[in-house]
């Protein structure tokens, strides 16, 4: 098998990838209309409140589950297995798999006492936001070591970008969704940046480890 096809049956994680995210992106706009939530005030989480709302949720889930899957892909291609190479598989596969409890385990409705699916969903909540910045700083570390590219040093802000809004947003929020207390003002509008930079994160890393598998393989 030449480099050329072999490179060419690669790509297709990467495009995979971009699907998946566009179809996350796609249902996480939707959800700006449909759910019957308030973008400013209310979590995206509420929108089960409503079923088109509950199975927009539930794409956008799926969606960031598939391109997760699909960077791992990405991540077998454009690194050697090393010691890093390694952690970086744990943390990638990790981030699906809270995806999924996010979409298996609902929250509770404001004005009902949260059940254990409730806390299930807000743990994997926390997991699912935290893990993208640790893994796109390891990924940036990792092709950095053969070059500071553009899209290296691009990945390495958004991900340190991604590591601050993940820190503010827990203090500010943490305390009242883990308590179930109300929420503070703008708290939705806060979810929100925060989720649009994970997108943005996770579309850099297929970005960098689609040029070290190029890179690897020519």
């Amino acid at each position: 098998m030449t480099a050329t096809t072999v490179r060419a049956v690669g790509g297709q994680w990467y495009r995979r990838t971009q699907l998946s995210l566009a179809l996350a992106t796609v249902a996480g706009a939707a959800l700006l209309v449909v759910g019957d939530v308030d973008p400013v005030n209310q979590m995206l989480s509420e929108s089960i409140s409503t079923v088109p709302g509950a199975v927009l949720l539930v794409l956008a889930s799926c969606g960031l589950a598939a391109a997760g899957v699909w960077l791992l892909a990405g991540v077998r291609r454009a690194f050697p297995p090393d010691g890093l190479t390694g952690l970086l598989t744990v943390l990638i596969g990790a981030w699906p798999v809270s995806l999924i409890a996010l979409a298996v385990f609902p929250t509770n409705l404001s004005g009902t006492e949260p059940g254990v699916a409730a806390v299930v969903h807000r743990g994997a909540a926390g997991v699912m936001a935290v893990l993208p910045p640790l893994f796109a700083l390891l990924v940036a570390h990792l092709a950095g070591r053969r070059a500071s590219t553009g899209r290296v040093r691009a990945l390495r802000a958004a991900g340190w970008s991604a590591v601050v809004a993940c820190l503010v947003f827990a203090l500010v929020n943490g305390p009242a969704v883990l308590l179930d207390q109300g929420l503070p003002a703008y708290a939705g509008l806060a979810e929100r940046i925060l989720l649009a930079l994970v997108l943005v994160v996770v579309g850099l890393c297929a970005w960098v480890l689609e040029a070290e598998e190029g890179s690897r393989w020519s």
